[in-house]
């Protein structure tokens, strides 16, 4: 545009030393006709000697017909559409910058929707990560209890997310879904007595396990796929005058992980 701008005033200032030059030629244009007329007036007074002194003689009869080109109407004109040039300028670098402030806000919130999508993906992905898996890290038996025995299995052999508590034996649900449990359980069955025990889905019983022995060790084991709401607990529990055996062997276990959200 500023290209344009200094073309557009090369251009004014040619046309002004035309307009000299031109106004020059005329004037001497002018000075020939002049001296013209003065020839052929002087030329007729010498051949019509009795004209009448007052009557009006070629020279004073002639007319300058030349024409002043004048050149304030061309510069007018210029320096008008140079204005109009000018304000056509203003108005397009204002929308320029009208526009560069919108696309710099799309672009913010383009940035702000993004970051938004990355950390809902990460919750939403590690939601998705839960798994548990843990054992009883004893060599003897625990046994019986004239109570219902919650079983913290304290040896944990994965526990991404972190939702399994080796200090509770509970498993508490981040996220609403469909989860699968399963257990199992082993005893010596050295003595007279039995092994048994279930599934805890807030306090309520889900499935179980039962073995009688007089003479041979006993194992067990169950599971189930149960539907969990934020923060539902699940643990295993032994039955009232129960009993349950583990070594290094890790018979008995207790693991759970996430199926789907829902």
């Amino acid at each position: 545009m500023e290209r344009l701008t200094v073309i557009i005033l090369i251009c004014l200032l040619a046309g002004l030393s035309e307009c000299e030059e031109m106004g020059d030629q005329n004037e001497i244009n002018q000075n020939l006709i002049t001296e013209l007329s003065y020839e052929d007036t002087k030329a007729e007074n010498n051949n019509d000697v009795s004209a009448d002194p007052g009557s009006e003689t070629p020279a004073t009869r002639t007319v300058n017909k030349t024409t002043d080109h004048s050149c304030e109407p061309n510069i007018y004109m210029v320096l008008k559409e140079l204005g109009a040039l000018e304000e056509r300028q203003k108005a397009t670098v204002r929308a320029l910058e009208e526009t560069n402030r919108k696309l710099e806000a799309s672009e913010r919130k383009v940035a702000a929707l993004n970051s938004t999508l990355t950390e809902l993906r990460t919750t939403y992905e590690g939601q998705r990560q839960v798994a548990f898996s843990a054992a009883l890290p004893t060599d003897a038996t625990i046994g019986p209890a004239n109570f219902l025995y919650p079983l913290v299995y304290r040896h944990v052999l994965y526990n991404v997310g972190g939702h399994y508590s080796p200090v509770t034996g509970y498993f508490t649900a981040p996220v609403q879904g469909v989860y699968y449990f399963t257990f199992s359980s082993f005893w010596w069955g050295r003595n007279t007595g039995n092994s048994g025990g279930s599934l805890y889905h807030n306090g309520n019983r889900i499935v179980s396990w039962y073995g009688h022995s007089q003479a041979h060790p006993i194992s067990g084991s169950n599971s189930a796929v149960l539907m969990l709401q934020v923060g539902d607990k699940v643990n295993v529990r032994l039955w009232e005058n129960r009993q349950i055996s583990d070594n290094g062997n890790k018979y008995c276990t207790f693991t759970g992980f996430l199926l789907f959200p829902m």
